[in-house]
Order: C-alpha cells, then structure tokens, then sequence
C-alpha cells in the first residue's frame, strides 16, 4: 500500500485546542474555552522558555559597533545572549562572558580597544550587552547568538503554535491539563494521569531536542 510521500503535518491553533479537550473528555466545549485555551497555551510556551533552550528560537544577530560606545540594547523578543564573538576584518575571536558583578569590578572601564569581554544585564522588558574594553573604531562587528521568545498564540483558526512539530504532542497534553484543572468536575485521577503523559511527553521532546555534538567539561582553576 502506497504512503502519502509527504512530510507537512501540523495542526493549527483550533486543531490543538480540539484535541486537547478531547483528552479531557466530557462535556462540550463552552463558548469562552478558545480565549482561555490560547492564554493557556502562551503561559505553557512561557514555561518551556523558562525549562530550557529550544533549538528554533536560536539565530544570529550582528552589531555594528560605534566608537567608544560600551552598551546596547537587543530587541524585547531576545530573552538572552548563548555565544558572542568580535570580527574585525573577517575574524572571529570569541568574547569571553562575564557576570555584571564582575564588569561593575572592572576598574578600567574607560579603556579602548578591541572588545575581549561581554555582560549581559536582563532588564525588564530587554536585555543590555555591557563591552570591555570600548570599542575602538567603527568597523568592528559583534556576532551574537541569541535565544529568543515564542511568538504570542492570539487567533484560534489559520494560525499555528510557534514551535517544532515534534513538540505538537507535549503541546496538545499540556492545554489538556491546564483546561482540566480550569474545568469543573474533572476527576482528580484523571488530572493526575494527564499531567503524566505531559511530562513524560515534554521530557522525549526536550531529550531530543539537543546540539549532536559531544561535550567537553574544562575546569576553572583560580589561585
């Protein structure tokens, strides 16, 4: 028997929020479920953020630097800085991170010349990279690796869930639980499986979700 030879399935925002009610079982959906359905599934997308890396909200950014400016704002969809490094006539070297307490210690912060260290200071709605040294010239480039949020989930039909298609299933198992726990007269037990099998979905996504390369841990020794 022949396949379809296609590889495109997805499901909408609608299609989502169906299956997850399905799951709950039940009584029909009420008329103010789809509102609530999407606020749910923006505080899920939220909560992963807050788990862990995803691998497709991960893109480069470059900075042009400016002369003897040490700051700058990246956009509020960036929710922080992976990897940075310094071009200067098509190379790269990598920029060593280092934690606000340590660039507030700096006590050169005056000093020009080409960027070596970076500090990122998450303010509310943006996060700000702090340079030292000040960059010396205008030609400069900082190439950023960025993580940045999940785009908001506002229409119900025609609109799909900013996110990989693996994670579909952990998707559709977590609106289950955060609409039964909002919907009365579910029984606990039944809760209490549903949370489960989100759980157990979202940890086979995230496992699999992950960089195929090895990792090598070096120590920091200080004398």
């Amino acid at each position: 028997m022949a396949t379809s030879g296609t590889y495109n399935f997805s499901m909408d925002i609608d299609e989502i929020i169906q299956e997850a009610l399905e799951m709950i079982g039940g009584e029909e959906t009420l008329g103010h479920e789809p509102k609530s359905a999407r606020r749910s599934i923006n505080l899920i997308l939220q909560d992963w953020q807050n788990r862990g890396v995803m691998l497709w909200t991960a893109n480069t950014s470059v900075v042009t630097l400016a002369t003897s400016v040490t700051t700058f704002a990246l956009g509020s969809a960036t929710i922080d800085v992976l990897e940075a490094v310094a071009n200067r006539d098509g190379t790269d070297v990598q920029l060593e991170r280092i934690s606000m307490q340590e660039y507030l210690k700096i006590p050169t912060k005056g000093q020009t010349g080409r960027p070596t260290q970076y500090a990122v200071r998450h303010e509310r709605s943006n996060p700000v990279v702090h340079l030292w040294p000040i960059p010396e010239n205008s030609t400069d480039e900082v190439k950023l690796e960025l993580v940045r949020y999940m785009e908001d989930v506002n229409k119900s039909a025609f609109q799909n869930a900013d996110i990989s298609r693996r994670f579909l299933p952990c998707l559709t198992a977590g609106l289950s639980y955060h609409m039964a726990m909002k919907r009365p007269g579910v029984d606990l037990n039944r809760i209490q499986i549903i949370k489960q099998e989100y759980e157990e979905r979202l940890g086979r996504a995230m496992e699999e979700d992950r960089e195929r390369v090895s990792i090598f841990f070096k120590p920091k020794v200080t004398v």
